[in-house]
């Protein structure tokens, strides 16, 4: 925390017109008065943000209604200044304190907040005592907060403030926000991430299991009674599925044979380790994304520390592959290269293809000389919609990436709404789905939209899409360019 003792200015309030979520009416300056304030600098695409919403809930547990949060959105990308967008995220993830969109960061620029995620903290006199940069620091943070309300004790306002929470117009729904998927010879599997669970499907949709009680948690045992907390990378190896368990901190192991679910990865705590080998349960691991196999050797897209991590699956070791650690989008050497938040993987011969989302790039790792090359993109706040040469082409934070061949490689541009496809003969990026606009309907002028799309899988001529917002899995036939609703069928 910085200038703790020496307050910087006074609280403003806020901008009117600014649009606001989970209240009955727009917060003023005098609802902060009597309390702590927590004002949460966030933007919903970075991982490090999304982190720091645990350590707020803790806080806003102990405290109550002592602690004011208050959730300042400020959209680093263009795709997340969506209000309609940011009230799904908000439900996604449980925020329940007020949210501000801040579309053009007049808060962020008043009170010096020059990086993702910043809290500033503001004492119940409206005095700005300073801010905390990156995730983290929850004890110098509680403590403080003790420190405060000890100090003005004679000013609190313990009165609630007017929150009325989003939900969900329509859940009716059998998906919700589906974020990867993966397909066999005669099975789909989809991480219903906000359903905390993994449905099985035949290749018509019928449902063959669903696994996960749909409660948050991280119980192993049957399918019934196991628990996910938003799981994303599902990958088939056999009659086993493994599981990014992102928000648990996990890798999870689904047999179906005996219906059962293990954890084979991660103690289950939020840890960043910059290099190592380790026990596979004796660490914690930072939001796992993706997966991808080869061999004996499971690649984890570590998203929560922008590296790629291995699990070998004989030794039951976790180790570090590529990326220092430091976000950026350095090529080279795998121990010296960078990456930002890599949230997508496809294994394609020797090299392993990367979807990096904070950089909105696509990377490759040559596998046999240990050597990351980037694609397409050039910086983690150089975004956009380009079609055409790769070396001017841009996307906007790209989750989703399955290679056909050594010449066909699939995006799901997911800022931008779109499914691409990357040609390296010709080293150009083309649309194949999207307009560049969430598509909230089925269709626009007959044509099929999407809405933040997450995950790719490739089966024969069938390329299969998580619509993550639009809660439903899109079939593409690469061949003739038609895309159908896959037609998820519940158990009788």
């Amino acid at each position: 925390m910085v200038n703790q003792s020496k307050p910087v200015k006074k609280q403003i309030d806020f901008a009117p017109g600014l649009p606001w979520l989970n209240v009955e009416r727009p917060l003023t300056a005098d609802d902060m008065l009597g309390k702590v304030v927590i004002l949460d600098f966030w933007t919903y695409g970075c991982i490090n943000c999304i982190h720091v919403l645990a350590d707020l809930k803790k806080l806003e547990d102990k405290y109550g209604h002592q602690l004011l949060v208050i959730g300042v959105h400020t959209p680093k990308f263009d795709n997340e200044k969506n209000l309609q967008t940011l009230k799904k995220i908000v439900i996604r993830y449980g925020v329940d304190h007020p949210v501000i969109n801040d579309v053009n960061g007049l808060l962020a620029s008043y009170y010096g907040m020059r990086a993702w995620p910043t809290r500033v903290l503001i004492d119940p006199k409206g005095e700005v005592l300073g801010k905390v940069v990156g995730e983290g620091r929850y004890t110098q943070i509680d403590d403080k907060i003790s420190e405060l309300l000890a100090q003005h004790e004679a000013v609190l306002n313990p009165s609630p403030i007017p929150v009325k929470l989003e939900r969900e117009e329509d859940d009716t729904t059998l998906l919700s926000a589906p974020g990867k998927v993966a397909v066999n010879s005669n099975s789909i599997a989809i991480s219903d991430s906000l359903n905390n669970r993994i449905i099985v499907t035949n290749h018509s949709g019928k449902i063959k299991h669903i696994v996960g009680s749909g409660t948050p948690g991280k119980q192993d045992g049957s399918f019934t009674d196991a628990s996910f907390s938003s799981p994303q990378g599902v990958l088939f190896n056999n009659n086993h599925i493994y599981v990014a368990d992102t928000g648990n901190h996990l890798l999870r192991l689904i047999d179906l044979d005996n219906d059962s679910v293990t954890t084979i990865a991660g103690n289950g705590s939020l840890e960043r380790k910059r290099s190592g080998q380790f026990q596979a349960n004796s660490i914690g691991m930072a939001s796992p994304w993706a997966l991808a196999l080869l061999d004996d050797r499971l690649f984890i897209a570590m998203a929560g520390s922008h590296q790629i991590w291995v699990y070998n699956i004989s030794s039951n070791q976790l180790s570090r592959f590529a990326g220092s650690g430091r976000e950026g989008i350095q090529d080279g050497d795998v121990e010296q290269a960078t990456f930002s938040q890599p949230s997508g993987l496809n294994i394609d011969h020797d090299w392993l293809y990367i979807a990096d989302s904070e950089a909105s790039a696509v990377r490759r790792i040559d596998l046999k000389n240990n050597l990351v090359e980037t694609l397409l993109g050039t910086g983690l706040f150089d975004f956009g919609d380009r079609d055409g040469n790769l070396q001017s082409a841009k996307l906007q934070h790209v989750l989703g990436i399955s290679v056909k061949d050594q010449t066909s490689i699939y995006l799901a541009d997911t800022y931008n709404h779109k499914l691409k496809r990357i040609d390296l003969e010709s080293s150009s990026v083309e649309s194949l789905i999207g307009d560049g606009k969430p598509g909230f309907l089925s269709t626009v002028d007959g044509q099929l939209q999407l809405n933040e799309p997450g995950g790719l899988a490739l089966y024969e001529d069938r390329l299969y899409i998580t619509d993550t917002n639009n809660d439903r899995i899109v079939v593409y036939d690469i061949d003739s360019g038609e895309p159908r609703l896959l037609n998820i069928q519940p158990i009788q």
